[in-house]
């Protein structure tokens, strides 16, 4: 269980959702649980010459830890136009360390994952570094990325062959390989469906997709639906549709 958000943007990071996702951090509700807050690490990337770069991770909670704030003030070196994609985990299956802190990157792609599926256990080329079903999510992803040579198209056989032939929580995606952020959401428990959220917030020199604010966010706002793909490309360009 998480919270995370992706933003594309054309000018200046808008670093308040960032401090947005700091607060959440620290007091978000979780479903079944009394104590609040997404503690159990967090993990902020985006590109450098068209290729994936960690800002910053750590295994430690995103709201004490001085190392998010000197993350965040690297941000404004990005070159522009420019993805970012942010990330604090509430563990759901592996520990707190670092090898199990989203976004994962892997081969040139970024995966953040929030949601459980259950008994995943896909056989990659690749091996996992932690014990989260996340990490073999995105190991997945990527290798069907080489196949098709498409992001989207990975995403899509993702949906169709893996999330809809195991049991899961929820199934929200943020993934990115620099031109193009691309958002899911689908979820099994329609009580727990607020929890489960992907909204997005259209402004004039960004588009950030997002699962919870606490101070709110400006532009034109929507929400994603259940079983909907979303895709923002470096222009801002917005392309939507249901995965059948």
């Amino acid at each position: 269980m998480c919270r995370m958000v992706g933003v594309v943007f054309r000018g200046e990071f808008p670093t308040g959702i960032l401090d947005d996702l700091r607060h959440i951090s620290e007091v978000g509700v979780i479903p079944g649980e009394e104590e609040r807050g997404h503690r159990d690490g967090w993990g902020l990337v985006s590109f450098r010459n068209g290729s994936p770069w960690y800002i910053g991770r750590s295994p430690r909670p995103l709201f004490m830890d001085p190392s998010f704030d000197a993350a965040v003030k690297e941000i404004p070196r990005l070159a522009t136009p420019n993805i970012l994609l942010a990330h604090a985990r509430a563990a759901s299956a592996g520990g707190a360390s670092l090898a199990n802190t989203h976004p994962f990157v892997v081969n040139g792609l970024v995966v953040a994952h929030n949601g459980t599926i259950t008994d995943y256990n896909p056989i990659t080329r690749d091996k996992t570094k932690g014990e989260t079903d996340s990490e073999r999510l995105a190991l997945v992803l990527a290798e069907r990325c080489e196949e098709t040579g498409s992001v989207k198209l990975a995403i899509e056989s993702v949906v169709k062959n893996d999330f809809r032939s195991h049991k899961f929580s929820a199934a929200i995606l943020l993934v990115s390989d620099g031109n193009v952020l691309y958002g899911y959401r689908d979820y099994s428990d329609e009580k727990k469906s607020d929890y489960y959220d992907l909204s997005i917030a259209a402004c004039e020199n960004y588009v950030a997709m997002f699962q919870e604010s606490h101070t709110g966010y400006v532009g034109e706002i929507s929400r994603v639906r259940k079983g909907e793909l979303v895709a923002v490309d470096k222009d801002l360009r917005i392309t939507r549709q249901i995965i059948l």
